[in-house]
C-alpha cells in the first residue's frame, strides 16, 4: 500500500486508465508495469474476446485504431491477435496481465461490455488464483453475469444520469461502488452513495481543477489518465490540507477570464460536434413529450461528450442539457441543445445545429452555434463581437436592407404546429414582398440574422437550451433582439416569444410580429 493511503489521507484513489496510457501504448503490459511502477492504486483494463474465445485486453470491437488491422478483434483468432504490434508491444492475453502485476499491490479493474466475455473473463479469473486483487465494472448486464458467478465479487454499479442512487437501483447486482460518469458527478449523488454504504468513483479526469473538484465532493477514486500529473496534484501536501479543511487555494477567476477560456473550449467543441454529426449512424430514434418529438442516440452520444469536456474545464459550473436534464453548480451555467432540428436529422433535412451557451447570474458571456452540414460555427462573446469561422458579422450587412420588400423572415413551429399569430404574421410580410421561411432549427434560423442573411426571425417561446446561444450573436452582430414589450439587452424570460433583427428593418418587423401575437390573444 503507498504511504500515503492512510485514513488522515483525505486524496481518492487514482486508477490507471488503460495503464499508464500516456506513456505507454493503451492496455498493453508495458502500460500496466508502468502504472505500478509510479504507483496507481488501481488499473483500469478493458476486455475483449477473440474469436476463439481468449480475453485479451483491447478497448475498441476493431483492431484498427491502433494495431493497423481491420477486422473486429471477436472475428480474430488469438493466434492473429498476438502477431499484432504496436510500438513494439502486443496485445495482452488476461491472464498475462493478471500475472503480470501479481505481486504488484496494484488492484486491476476489469472493464467489460458483453455479457459472454463477462462469463469468460470472471471464470478465467477465478480458476487462475493469481494473487492480483480484482474489482469488476461495465455495463449493467455484464456486471450481473459477473455477480451471477461470483458471489464475493467487488462490483462496481454504472451511473451516468443526474438522478441520485437509491436502494432500488442496486438490485442483486449488491456493487461496492457508484462508477458515476464524471459529466454527471454532484454533491447530491456522492451523498446519496455513501448514505447506502458505497464508495463513489468517477470516470475519466485528467485535468488538475476538476481533480481536485471531485476529491472535494469526497469521491474515493478518481479514473484518469494523466497518473502523474494527478498524482502530483492531489498527494501535494497543500493540495490534502486543503481537501481535510474543504477550502480552495486558488482564488475564483473573474468573469472575462473564464469567458476567455470558454469561448476557446467552445470553438473545439463545435468543430468535434460538427465532425461527429456528419459522421455518426442515427442509431435508435425515440420519441419524448409526443409523437413529432423525436431523440436520437446521436443527440444522447453529444451530450454526454460535452458535459464531460466541460466537466474537464469548468467543474464547478452548472449545467442545463436538452437530454439529461440540469446539474447543478455555482454562478455559471451551460445550456446545450446538442442537436437543435432532430426531426431534419431522422429525416435527412441537412438543417440542424448545436446550440451551446454559457451564462454568468442571467447574463451571456460566451455562445457558439454550429452548423454540421455547411460546417459553419457562429460564435460570440459578450463585448466582443460575433464570428463566424473567424470573420466578422454584423447583422443586416448582407443585404443592406432598409425594408423588408425582397427580404426572408425566419420563424420556427411550436413544436409541429403554427403558433398562435403565425398565419398572420405570414400574411402581413408577404404583403410587404418578404417571404416567410420555416427550415426546422430554431437556433441556426435565429444564428442567420446574426450573419446577415436574413431581416428577421422569431421564435413562440425562448429556451436557453435551443435559443441562447443565438441571441448572443444577435446582440453581438449589432441585431436587435426583443420581446412583445419591446427591445432587451439580455436572455428574454423562459418561454417568452422573441423576435430577432437587423436594425433597419426592426421598426417595421416588430410592428407585424406584435400586432400578429395581439391579434391572436
Amino acid at each position: 500500500m503507498n504511504e500515503l493511503n492512510t485514513k488522515t489521507t483525505p486524496r481518492p484513489r487514482l486508477v490507471a486508465h488503460r495503464g499508464a496510457s500516456q506513456l505507454r501504448p493503451e492496455n498493453t503490459l508495458a502500460a500496466l508495469v508502468e502504472a505500478a511502477r509510479l504507483r496507481a492504486d488501481m488499473i483500469e483494463v478493458d476486455v475483449r474476446l477473440t474469436a476463439d474465445k481468449i480475453p485479451v485486453l483491447l478497448h475498441d470491437p476493431t483492431l484498427e485504431r491502433l494495431w493497423n488491422h481491420p477486422h473486429a478483434v471477436s472475428k480474430t483468432s488469438w493466434q492473429m491477435v498476438s502477431t499484432l504490434r504496436h510500438e513494439s508491444e502486443k496485445i495482452p492475453a488476461l491472464a498475462d496481465a493478471l500475472r503480470a502485476l501479481a505481486g504488484s499491490g496494484c488492484t486491476l479493474l476489469i472493464d467489460l461490455d458483453e455479457e459472454e466475455c463477462a462469463s469468460v473473463a470472471c471464470e478465467q479469473v477465478l480458476s487462475l488464483g493469481f494473487e492480483t486483487p480484482v474489482e469488476w465494472c461495465g455495463t449493467q448486464p455484464a456486471m450481473a453475469r459477473v455477480r451471477a458467478l461470483d458471489p464475493s465479487a467487488r462490483i462496481w454499479c454504472p451511473w451516468a444520469r443526474l438522478d441520485v442512487p437509491t436502494f432500488g437501483d442496486l438490485g442483486a447486482l449488491r456493487p461496492t461502488t457508484l462508477n458515476v460518469d464524471a459529466a454527471f458527478l454532484t454533491p447530491e449523488i456522492v451523498a446519496a452513495a455513501h448514505a447506502l454504504h458505497l464508495q463513489v468513483a468517477c470516470w475519466t479526469l485528467d485535468e488538475p481543477q476538476a481533480a481536485r473538484w471531485a476529491a472535494q465532493l469526497g469521491v474515493d477514486s478518481i479514473t484518469t489518465n494523466a497518473l502523474p500529473l494527478l498524482q502530483r496534484v492531489l498527494w501535494d501536501q497543500d493540495t490534502r490540507e486543503e481537501l481535510a479543511a474543504g477550502t480552495r487555494a486558488a482564488p475564483e477567476p473573474d468573469e472575462d477570464e473564464v469567458a476567455e477560456q470558454a469561448i476557446v473550449l467552445a470553438r473545439r467543441i463545435a468543430t468535434e460536434v460538427m465532425a461527429f454529426t456528419r459522421q455518426q449512424q442515427i442509431g435508435v430514434v425515440a420519441r419524448k413529450a409526443h409523437g413529432a418529438d423525436l431523440v436520437t442516440d446521436v443527440d444522447r452520444a453529444i451530450e454526454r461528450e460535452v458535459r464531460r469536456v466541460v466537466r474537464q474545464h469548468f467543474p464547478e459550473h452548472g449545467f442545463h442539457g436538452e437530454e439529461y436534464g440540469t446539474a447543478p453548480g455555482n454562478a455559471y451555467t451551460w445550456h446545450l441543445d446538442p442537436v437543435d432540428g432532430t426531426t431534419n436529422l431522422v429525416n435527412k433535412v441537412p438543417w440542424t445545429s448545436m446550440s451551446l451557451c454559457l451564462e454568468h447570474e442571467g447574463t451571456p458571456l460566451v455562445g457558439v452555434v454550429a452548423d454540421p452540414w455547411r460546417q459553419e460555427t457562429f460564435e460570440a462573446r459578450h463585448g466582443h463581437g460575433a464570428r463566424c469561422d473567424g470573420h466578422a458579422m454584423r447583422a443586416g450587412a448582407a443585404q443592406g436592407c432598409t425594408s423588408l420588400a425582397g427580404t426572408t423572415v425566419g420563424t420556427e413551429l411550436d413544436a409541429h404546429r403554427p403558433w398562435q399569430g403565425m398565419i398572420t404574421f405570414m400574411t402581413s410580410l408577404a404583403d410587404r414582398m418578404c417571404t416567410m421561411r420555416i427550415m426546422g432549427s430554431g437556433t441556426l434560423t435565429l444564428a442567420q440574422v446574426a450573419a446577415g442573411r436574413s431581416a428577421g426571425a422569431c421564435v413562440s417561446g425562448f429556451h436557453a437550451i435551443d435559443h441562447g446561444a443565438a441571441v448572443l450573436l444577435v446582440h453581438e452582430a449589432g441585431g436587435v433582439v426583443a420581446t412583445p414589450s419591446g427591445p432587451i439587452s439580455g436572455f428574454p424570460e423562459h418561454a417568452e416569444p422573441v423576435l430577432v433583427s437587423a436594425p433597419e428593418v426592426f421598426s417595421e418587423l416588430f410592428e407585424l410580429w406584435h400586432t400578429s401575437l395581439a391579434t391572436a390573444q
